[in-house]
């Protein structure tokens, strides 16, 4: 497991340089969003500021080339403040459209020093590169960071991409989802049980003792009489 975290880490540390050397827009998606921003434990992969598009959208197209310039001009211009510029496709990558809520186009978010800014400003070149180098520290509004999915949420997404097309491993992987979310539903029943069990026992054992005391002082005042 350790071995797979550090490999997930390079990898996201890599990628990063890399945007910082070539100036590129970098693609996020459900599978590697985590893995690379680090939005939700801690960031160290550096400053992400996103662009949550769908191709169809109009606004989103207009912004795209702007988009580009942004990610050429902080890799020129701020090499070493480890700012990113990165986009998701909400047609595609819907797990990460849904965990951040993304319900109108485009959507910027700043994901900086452990915390989510929402972009409200001009949508310019020159208002977007004052905002991630430093602007966004003048009041921006921020927004909290909903974690990510855990591993088997990721796993069943994994198995159903594999299951494109295929009806009969669909309906199997659907089936086994309701069976996921039955066992977590009877999970969170069985600990609340088991708090209720355990304050009970105490309360019994508690009882027992004092009733025991009780019992020892008597014994102990009928030997003196």
């Amino acid at each position: 497991p350790k071995m797979k975290i550090i490999s997930s880490l390079t990898s996201a540390l890599l990628l990063s340089a890399l945007s910082f050397i070539t100036g590129e827009v970098v693609e996020l998606t459900d599978l590697n969003f985590e893995h690379q921003t680090q939005a939700a434990t801690g960031q160290t992969t550096g400053k992400w500021f996103v662009d949550f598009y769908a191709p169809w959208c109009g606004h989103c197209k207009n912004l795209e080339p702007i988009w580009d310039e942004l990610a050429a001009k902080v890799a020129e211009e701020n090499a070493s403040d480890g700012i990113i510029i990165a986009k998701v496709d909400v047609t595609v990558e819907k797990d990460v459209a849904q965990r951040f809520s993304i319900s109108s186009l485009p959507t910027l978010r700043y994901f900086a020093d452990r915390t989510m800014y929402v972009y409200e400003g001009e949508r310019t070149l020159e208002a977007f590169h004052a905002f991630v180098t430093g602007g966004y520290m003048d009041g921006a509004r921020t927004e909290t960071i909903t974690q990510p999915p855990g591993w088997m949420d990721i796993k069943l997404k994994e198995l159903e991409s594999l299951a494109k097309g295929n009806e009969f491993l669909a309906e199997l992987l659907e089936d086994f989802r309701e069976i996921v979310g039955y066992r977590k539903n009877a999970a969170a029943v069985l600990v609340g049980m088991g708090f209720a069990i355990g304050v009970l026992i105490g309360m019994a054992l508690g009882m027992s003792m004092v009733s025991s005391s009780k019992e020892k002082k008597t014994q102990s005042k009928r030997k003196k009489a």
